[in-house]
């Protein structure tokens, strides 16, 4: 009917509304030499050394974000889990579950690192899931980040927080990853944006169908 219509329209534009809400959220941006999400900085520089409640608070806001993009999405993620919990975030795969949190001690810190690498590697997933999405809907642009992931490296700075890599390389790094998850998420909310666009065309109606006719008098 005409109503049911209008209402499947109107649900869909709450649904745009909604996606349009999640670049608002976390709004990802920079200060300085660091990468900031919601206004929270991750990393730290020996100029800056900043707060560990700050970083995991920046890193709930990365994991959170990056979980709702692939429910969004209905990407599940092939090896790993990504486990959202305000600041005390944590990733997961088949062996076990990883702080991605902090305090940590460089000289212990290979459990952070694994959680670290498999927030990038399931970041990864979703850019190849959006590349080959652009691939099959017959995109002209493909997707691509700006800074190539590989292992545990983005933009050719690795990620891992050791004795071998400086702070303000870890926080390059960091920085880098947060250019990469913003450009994913404007891809994500530009595609949700078209299609649910083109849904509620589709679905409003036709006046010239669905309105009253006009019959002249005998």
């Amino acid at each position: 009917s005409l109503l049911n219509k209008i209402d499947r329209a109107g649900q869909q534009l709450l649904l745009l509304k909604s996606t349009n809400v999640l670049n608002d959220t976390f709004r990802i941006w920079h200060d300085g030499p660091f990468g900031t999400i919601s206004g929270f900085r991750l990393g730290r520089t020996p100029e800056c050394p900043v707060e560990w409640d700050e970083i995991n608070a920046a890193w709930g806001q990365a994991a959170l974000l990056l979980h709702t993009m692939a429910q969004q999405c209905k990407l599940n993620f092939s090896a790993y889990r990504l486990l959202p919990m305000g600041s005390h975030p944590r990733v997961a795969d088949k062996r076990g579950t990883y702080d991605l949190f902090g305090p940590v001690n460089k000289l212990w810190g290979s459990a952070y690192d694994k959680a670290m690498s498999v927030y990038l590697a399931c970041l990864k997933e979703f850019g190849d899931f959006a590349r080959a999405r652009d691939l099959a809907e017959g995109q002209q642009q493909l997707f691509e980040f700006p800074f190539a992931i590989e292992g545990d490296k983005v933009g050719n700075y690795t990620i891992k927080l050791s004795m071998l890599n400086k702070d303000t390389k870890w926080t390059k790094a960091l920085k880098l990853m947060l250019a990469d998850l913003k450009v994913a998420l404007q891809w994500m909310i530009q595609r949700d944006m078209a299609g649910q666009q083109k849904a509620a065309q589709s679905q409003m109606p036709s006046l010239a169908q669905e309105g009253p006719t006009h019959v002249p008098a005998a």
